[in-house]
């Protein structure tokens, strides 16, 4: 208590008060009695993809491990999407106020609860876009406070910062959301194959199709894949529809394949496509191929999947592999920490991957025009398991989050405490807030 009141004297805006109750508990160990009947309520506005969803469905198992005998519940705008991923414990949903439909990228003031339950805790998963208002909020919610609510970064995300929870990696950041991988095999494809899965340019991402084709150029001329008689690539949809329909594109892509293969098929839900068939062209014969037919195909027909059912696509596939979004980063390091990950750096995921070239050596991650597929790249050193070991949210953010537990025990039953956040909640002004802490 006497350091809380030695902080307020200190302070210099009120904005810091309301973080120092947890700052002040860092270290400090929950028992039973700090959760004991504690409602925790996780927030989900998700915006586009599923990286979102995956983030909160970790967070929500993490909870329901270190605090047993609480209740923790999602509240969300895609229930649809945890239902996909196999999610089937009770949901609270979130919806447009003026509108109906599904939600996504929302401001919280323009939504509505289908219910009104309240909780202890509220734990935003993740913010997106902008910094939180506790206004806007609470046009949601209306119980949260700033001292019941806490927020949540996307990985090394800075358009939300300042957050309670800064997840990612680097020194300041909470790590990275590990768990223990669980899949099923895939037993769909029998060749070789390499996995794509990357956002299109439809969504923000200009350099989509140059990501896809200097991957595509380097996996095909790597030494050790060169040889597979028949090679499948599993990606997007988006992307066999852009080699099918989009003609610059088509031939870019085409002059890659044409030096490697005598054929080439892509295969979508609804049909297969014979983009060529040379088999008697010797200009697509290698010296070292001893004139063997070779084939690449493109697999639009698999993707999505649900999360175990897409590990296993990543745990069978090549050694390389391409990817965006910050939960298929994770899903690979999980399950597979040998792999090559070549990474589509998104204009707002450009922190990330600086940090991740700073912990692995990976100087790949230094630019978009290098991160998505260099035949030099394969070199380089990747320290994957320090990167794992030091940024790992199972430590580093239960820590924070036992701390806010701790504080908001105390802040509830401690009533010296609770007496100087009624005076905090009374003051208007800071010189009047120190005054009247002076005087207690």
């Amino acid at each position: 208590m006497d350091d809380f009141k030695e902080y307020i004297l200190k302070s210099k805006n009120f904005e810091e008060l309301y973080d120092i109750r947890w700052k002040l508990n860092i270290g400090n160990k929950v028992t039973k009695k700090h959760y004991q009947n504690l409602k925790i309520g996780l927030v989900n506005v998700a915006c586009m993809g599923y990286g979102d969803i995956i983030k909160c469905i970790k967070l929500y198992e993490y909870l329901r491990k270190w605090y047993p005998g609480s209740t923790i519940q999602i509240l969300s705008s895609s229930k649809y999407k945890f239902r996909n991923l196999g999610f089937k414990e009770p949901i609270i949903d979130i919806s447009k106020k003026y509108s109906k439909g599904i939600s996504e990228c929302v401001n919280f003031k323009n939504l509505k609860l289908s219910n009104n339950k309240k909780f202890d805790l509220y734990f935003i998963v993740p913010m997106i876009n902008d910094p939180f208002n506790i206004n806007d909020f609470n046009k949601l919610v209306p119980s949260a406070t700033l001292w019941n609510t806490f927020t949540m970064s996307e990985y090394n995300d800075k358009s939300t910062e300042p957050t309670d929870l800064p997840t990612g990696v680097g020194k300041d950041k909470l790590g990275l959301f590990f768990d223990k991988s669980i899949f099923k095999k895939q037993t769909t494809i029998k060749n070789p194959y390499a996995l794509v899965y990357i956002q299109s340019s439809g969504e923000g991402l200009l350099h989509s199709r140059y990501c896809f084709l200097s991957f595509i150029n380097m996996i095909i001329n790597k030494t050790k894949y060169r040889e597979f008689k028949t090679f499948e690539v599993v990606l997007p949809l988006w992307i066999c529809d852009d080699i099918l329909y989009y003609y610059p594109f088509k031939k870019d892509i085409l002059k890659i394949l044409k030096k490697r293969y005598n054929a080439a098929e892509v295969i979508t839900e609804f049909k297969k496509t014979e983009l060529f068939n040379n088999k008697n062209s010797k200009k697509t014969h290698n010296k070292n191929s001893k004139n063997k037919s070779k084939k690449i195909i493109f697999r639009g027909d698999i993707l999505p999947q649900p999360r175990n059912k897409f590990i296993g696509f990543i745990n069978g596939s090549v050694k390389d592999i391409l990817l965006t979004g910050d939960e298929s980063l994770v899903d690979t390091l999980n399950c597979c920490k040998n792999k090559t990950i070549w990474y589509q750096i998104a204009p707002w995921k450009i922190y990330l991957a600086e940090s991740l070239y700073i912990q692995t050596g990976n100087k790949n991650y230094k630019t978009y025009k290098t991160s998505c597929g260099n035949m030099k790249g394969y070199k380089f050193k990747n320290d994957v398991d320090k990167l794992i070991k030091e940024n790992d949210f199972r430590i580093k953010g239960k820590e924070r989050i036992d701390s806010i537990l701790f504080s908001f025990y105390e802040n509830n039953n401690d009533k010296e405490i609770k007496k100087m956040i009624e005076i905090i909640e009374n003051s208007r002004y800071l010189d009047t807030l120190k005054n009247k802490i002076k005087n207690m």
